[in-house]
């Protein structure tokens, strides 16, 4: 709230109403004071879901590990996990647990838009927005999470899955060209 010159360990209520992305810089919330001040470019280590200091305080650069991919994103919430338990792996190889809440999922519908690696099949992440019990906000790729669905998953974490990254683009259209009838019927063959 005061660059870094006063204000730590002071608790200020508000409520995160948008997120702003710029490729090469952390994630910047923007929120609404109940004072009734918009406060804009916080980044993740500055909100807490609760007014107490964390136990562990992470610095910004555990919370979210990787710099936004893009300007142009999508903010979803995968229903299935809402409220998923989680542990994040963080830099210091340990295992923090919290809880799923949302997703910046990179991408753009703007063919001119430069969207650095963010559909690069072999650099596309996800920043998950996960809720840490320590009260912080962290912002990590699916490769540090360990997902907890109680009514389906039923086997151990394995120490570490040997899963290699999927570096090809699918193209349905790429193989064995087809050709459709030439007719108005809805339900066509193919020739």
């Amino acid at each position: 709230m005061y660059q870094h010159t006063k204000g730590h360990g002071e608790f200020t209520p508000g409520i995160v109403i948008s997120v702003r992305c710029m490729p090469g810089q952390a994630a910047l919330f923007q929120v609404l004071l109940d004072n009734g001040v918009l406060r804009d470019k916080l980044p993740s280590h500055a909100l807490l879901t609760e007014p107490k200091l964390p136990e562990i305080d992470l610095p910004f650069h555990f919370l979210q590990i990787w710099n936004c991919f893009s300007y142009n994103f999508t903010l979803i919430q995968l229903n299935y996990l809402k409220d998923a338990p989680v542990e994040v792996y963080m830099k210091d190889h340990k295992f923090y647990s919290g809880k799923y809440y949302a997703t910046i999922n990179w991408g753009s519908n703007d063919i001119n838009t430069d969207i650095t690696f963010s559909e690069d099949p072999i650099e596309h992440k996800s920043h998950h927005i996960i809720l840490l019990d320590n009260g912080q906000m962290a912002l990590q790729p699916n490769n540090r999470i360990k997902w907890s669905e109680p009514s389906f998953v039923t086997k151990p974490f394995p120490e570490k899955p040997e899963y290699l990254v999927c570096n090809e683009f699918y193209n349905v259209e790429d193989y064995e060209k087809w050709q459709t009838e030439d007719s108005d019927r809805m339900f066509y063959d193919n020739e």
